[in-house]
């Protein structure tokens, strides 16, 4: 009777560990975890994180908490968490490519990098990212290594992955799969690998073979005529800035215009003198910036109401420090939305509110903010946001 008694204090003892969540070894010595996880014979679970960041600490407070998640990774892991700003972190962060947190990482006892997940992920989640690091077959860096072998799906789940962990790997692993396909739409997974995945095509006729196929694509039933002719000029975006097309460090921008005007040629405009007045505000090239900005709202029926407001409140902030943004905001009010948009006016003043929350203009910013906010069309998440932004800037001088 001793003895199951016994059994039973101490399965209830390792419940009640569990219920308390995850058990991490904080910042230990790394090379006392690897012969630790050698002697177990366990992977390793490294939760990196940085101690100003919210989602690290969410992930304290919600995910590692829950009972499953804690029985199911206390079993199997040697759990460990580090603050990459300090001791050994920014050593270990440099070696498994540790850039935004938290970072998931897997590891296996001789220090190998197995597997990964970077941000936030509620338990259900996280439970099922375990579940895929403790398998050989599902762990991403061995799907990595095999991804020219895999087939089309088991390739898009890996594409997902890559997507996520932002691996700059996968630019020329996704063109290499695409260019060993005799189709490169045959199937489902490959329709939707080239529509949301692939950073790009490698050759030209790919780009009329996906022109010419619209209707398959749209068969599918998952993507709309507009979203075909959106991810449609992205690639060719893609190409025509591509080794392939441009031979000199000066971007040839009438090869750019020449494919766009081939294969999209009601987005070419759009897309064109979005991607200018991008790479001039990069550049604080602030004259190619107003000169780019200008010629947009003298022809923004191209572009349409929307996409124009879009680019006016991405860059025409830039503008402000040469005393240039007052006169194009002043151009920018001069355009309408079409019958059909009306309810969409309240972007024109929410840009400007970006703006003026963007270069500190106080004043500016609150009244735009407050037109923002009496218009009934405008979507009350977005009112909150502004009402947020507004108390957090009363705190904030004005800027001269």
């Amino acid at each position: 009777m001793k003895r199951w008694t016994t059994l039973l204090c101490l399965l209830l003892l390792s419940q009640g560990l569990w219920a308390a969540g995850i058990v991490f070894l904080d910042n230990p010595v790394w090379t006392s975890v690897l012969e630790q996880a050698k002697k177990e014979n366990k992977i390793i679970f490294f939760d990196a994180y940085a101690t100003w960041c919210g989602p690290c600490k969410m992930m304290d407070e919600q995910t590692y908490t829950d009972s499953q998640v804690a029985e199911f990774y206390n079993r199997n892991f040697i759990n460990v968490k580090y603050d990459m700003e300090k001791g050994e972190g920014p050593l270990l962060a440099d070696r498994y490519y540790v850039n935004a947190y938290p970072n998931l990482i897997f590891i296996s006892p001789e220090g190998i990098l197995l597997h990964k997940a970077v941000g936030f992920l509620p338990s259900n989640e996280f439970l099922a990212l375990g579940q895929k690091a403790i398998k050989p077959e599902s762990q991403y860096y061995s799907l990595k290594k095999n991804a020219l072998s895999l087939n089309s799906k088991e390739f898009l789940d890996f594409a997902k992955s890559a997507n996520q962990l932002q691996d700059e790997d996968f630019n020329y692993l996704g063109t290499d799969y695409l260019a060993k396909q005799s189709d490169i739409l045959a199937d489902s997974y490959l329709i939707e690998l080239v529509m949301n995945y692939l950073p790009a095509l490698a050759h030209e006729k790919d780009l009329a073979y996906l022109k010419e196929s619209k209707t398959k694509v749209l068969r599918e039933g998952k993507y709309t005529d507009e979203d075909f002719e959106d991810r449609l000029t992205e690639l060719v975006m893609q190409y025509a800035l591509s080794d392939q097309v441009q031979q000199d460090e000066e971007i040839d921008y009438e090869s750019v215009k020449k494919l766009l005007d081939k294969y999209v040629p009601e987005k070419a405009f759009m897309a064109l003198q979005f991607f200018k007045a991008h790479r001039a505000s990069e550049e604080k090239n602030t004259g190619e910036l107003y000169n780019s900005l200008n010629l947009i709202l003298d022809n923004w029926p191209q572009l349409g109401y929307q996409q124009t407001c879009n680019v006016l409140g991405n860059f025409a902030a830039s503008l402000y420090p040469d005393g240039k943004l007052d006169e194009i905001l002043s151009k920018f009010d001069r355009i309408k939305p079409s019958d059909n948009e009306k309810e969409l006016y309240y972007l024109k003043d929410l840009v400007k509110s970006i703006i003026y929350l963007k270069t500190g203009q106080k004043e500016k910013f609150k009244a735009n903010a407050a037109l923002v906010m009496s218009n009934a069309n405008t979507p009350e998440l977005m009112k909150k946001q502004l009402k947020e932004a507004l108390e957090q800037f009363d705190k904030v001088p004005e800027q001269k």
